[in-house]
């Protein structure tokens, strides 16, 4: 389900992430993406480690935001079979975004190896509560101080903010400049690397736009 508490700094971009963001929803939308129609058994054997109980509500999930379609078949015994929707399927082009800028780009946060390490990886530096608002604006508004930062985020604690620019400085999406005077003054900026992810951003944000007007503000 997507979250109802979104910030609301980009709401578009944060809504496409939270329909992909977690451990398995990505991988689910993959399979039935490049594999076609599966049934919820074959959908279990291809993806391991999930248990029955997490594959359940990940495609109910996935079906309550509308990207999977649930067919029951009145026979005996049960058989039920998922495939995604139009709506899912609109999703493909960014999942090829994330696989290419994966492919590409090595972060230090190296996500699990699966057959869709790629596009996980990608997922891995910007999904999450703050790393997409942080991106944007340091992304759209140019280099910012810490103090800066923390005024245009005003719900995010100082010790969240320092792990999330931590980490993604690890990542090389964000540098950190130091200068050597009294007060201490640190700049962040984006790498290359960092500004590199801003199409797919766009891509998030035009599929994030769309789904608001066909479903209305969450």
């Amino acid at each position: 389900m997507i979250n109802k508490n979104l910030k609301g700094f980009y709401p578009e971009k944060e809504i496409t992430l939270a329909v992909l963001e977690g451990k398995w929803k990505l991988t689910l939308l993959c399979h039935l993406g490049l594999q076609g129609t599966k049934r919820f058994g074959e959908l279990k054997q291809l993806t391991p480690g999930i248990t029955q109980q997490m594959l359940t509500n990940q495609l109910k999930e996935l079906e309550e935001t509308g990207l999977v379609h649930r067919e029951v078949y009145r026979v005996v015994p049960p058989k039920v079979e998922y495939s995604l929707t139009a709506e899912g399927e609109s999703l493909l082009p960014i999942l090829d975004m994330l696989y290419e800028w994966g492919s590409n780009h090595p972060v230090h946060a190296d996500a699990e190896q699966s057959m869709y390490a790629e596009k996980l990886r990608t997922l891995s530096v910007i999904e999450g509560k703050w790393k997409l608002i942080i991106l944007c604006h340091v992304g759209l508004k140019g280099t910012k101080r810490f103090g800066e930062l923390r005024k245009l985020i005003p719900s995010i604690t100082k010790k969240m903010l320092a792990a999330q620019l931590r980490e993604m400085e690890e990542d090389g999406l964000m540098h950190r400049e130091v200068y050597p005077v009294v007060p201490p003054k640190v700049e962040y900026s984006l790498t290359d690397q960092g500004m590199s992810l801003f199409p797919i951003l766009t891509a998030l944000e035009e599929w994030g736009s769309r789904y608001i007007a066909r479903h209305g503000e969450v």
